[in-house]
């Protein structure tokens, strides 16, 4: 049963200094993007590149499949917006209650804006926060299904990156790589307990939180464990939403002439497991999206699969430039048009 509505006092008068606007230029946010690029500055450091090479082909890339590229990255949004809209309802929420799907992929643009300029992962408390604004949807529920959709998120990843790398390497992956598998791997199941946990648990939990926290505790469970449900369009949405990122990928690498395999298949695996696991290197905090870590981590796996350098560090910039400078520049316009829009 939905208790949207029904919010309790601590959590219906939340202050509105969650707002993005005061982080922007908070010490904690400059500080994690100076992080991010010594990282990323050490790493070109250690690469033998030629930096003339590199500025040479991302100069001669094929302008037209970098555009598709940057269409097929933001075709993400709806689609993610879409499998978010059935989660709140599969978790009380009523339809008429929830903003539509183009509304929800305005959220959600601005929470990975959020996750792109301030540590922390942020843009998660952040993308609740709008959806409680914009909707009659309480924070803790909202914060609920988001917490659901990353596990969800983070399971599929796991079983495409690990069958894509399985085929790209021939069923020898490198430690780096089956180090990360593993403690993703990890990282569902200890999740999948504590989901298993939350609903056995319940009426102990319940017991223990002090009476003014309960309404927020109830729509937080009713937000997490309410979330699952009709999976087939569920998994089907979030496998679709990560062959999208991949296909950004495939056509970055057309678009300088890098071609992996003459397999168009296992060309294909391979951009696929590229793509998964840069996606999976954005998730943690110390860095604002990764920066350092993902521009690093595609170079050096298109390095193992045999791309010369030059065209792995050009792939990887130019990724990145619509996968993270993109969102920065167009989710800064967004921001400020929707604050003057009240």
């Amino acid at each position: 049963m939905s208790t949207i509505g029904n919010e309790s006092p601590v959590e219906a008068t939340r202050p509105s200094d969650v707002s993005i606007g005061r982080k922007l230029f908070d010490v904690r946010t400059v500080v994690s993007l100076a992080i991010g690029l010594v990282i990323l500055l050490f790493g070109l450091s250690r690469l033998q590149v030629n930096l003339q090479e590199t500025l040479r082909v991302m100069g001669t890339a094929n302008w037209r499949l970098l555009i598709a590229a940057l269409v097929v990255y933001y075709a993400t949004f709806p689609i993610r917006a879409l499998r978010w809209r059935g989660m709140l309802q599969n978790a009380g929420c009523r339809s008429d209650e929830i903003p539509g799907v183009p509304r929800l992929a305005e959220i959600i643009y601005l929470s990975w804006f959020a996750n792109s300029v301030v540590p922390a992962k942020l843009g998660d408390v952040y993308r609740a926060y709008l959806l409680r604004q914009q909707s009659k949807v309480p924070f803790s529920k909202a914060g609920g299904t988001i917490v659901a959709e990353r596990l969800i998120d983070l399971a599929v990843l796991l079983v495409l990156l690990g069958a894509s790398g399985l085929l790209s390497f021939r069923g020898v992956l490198p430690g780096t790589v089956l180090t990360v598998l593993e403690i993703g791997s990890a990282l569902v199941v200890l999740a999948g307990l504590a989901f298993l946990g939350m609903r056995q648990l319940d009426p102990i939990v319940r017991r223990l939180v002090p009476a003014r926290l309960q309404g927020i505790y109830g729509h937080f469970h009713e937000g997490v464990l309410g979330s699952f449900g009709g999976y087939h369009w569920l998994i089907g949405l979030t496998a679709l939403s990560w062959l999208a990122e991949s296909g950004r990928l495939l056509l970055v690498t057309q678009s300088v002439g890098l071609v992996l395999s003459p397999n168009v298949a296992v060309n294909f695996l391979m951009v696929v497991f590229i793509a998964l696991g840069s996606a999976l290197l954005t998730a943690p905090p110390g860095t604002p999206a990764g920066l350092g870590y993902v521009e690093a981590s595609i170079v050096y796996v298109l390095a193992l699969l045999g791309a010369p350098q030059s065209y792995a560090l050009s792939v990887a910039l130019l990724d990145r430039s619509i996968s993270f400078l993109s969102l920065i520049v167009g989710g800064l316009i967004v921001y400020v048009v929707s604050q003057r829009r009240g």
